[in-house]
């Protein structure tokens, strides 16, 4: 099985073989990705690397905090995307006052 390292506060410069570099000496890197902007497809300044399980905790326990193109990465294992359901709470009321008229 795989984690999913989350990089944050990376430089706008960077690329996916740029985080395959960087993360290829600490732990086999099964892919990159570089979180783009939808219209301009510019780098929005994060990615994700996937590794196997055993190599997650020493990937982020070695670059956490250390620096890429004078910036400072933020590394940590990447939480699921919560839908647009979960993150409205207007949403949740709709629903449940949809519900009523269902009846």
């Amino acid at each position: 099985m795989s984690k999913i390292l989350y990089f944050g506060n990376l430089p706008f410069t960077t690329t996916a073989a740029d985080l395959t570099k960087l993360v290829k000496p600490l732990a086999e890197v099964i892919s990159a990705r570089i979180g783009l902007d939808k219209k301009t497809h510019k780098s929005r300044g994060f990615g994700f690397v996937e590794v196997p399980d055993g190599s997650a905790r020493a990937v982020i326990a070695a670059l956490h905090g250390t620096k890429l193109g004078g910036r400072e990465l933020k590394v940590n294992e990447s939480a699921p995307h919560p839908t647009q359901k979960d993150l409205s709470w207007k949403n949740k009321e709709r629903m449940e006052y949809e519900e009523i008229f269902d009846e």
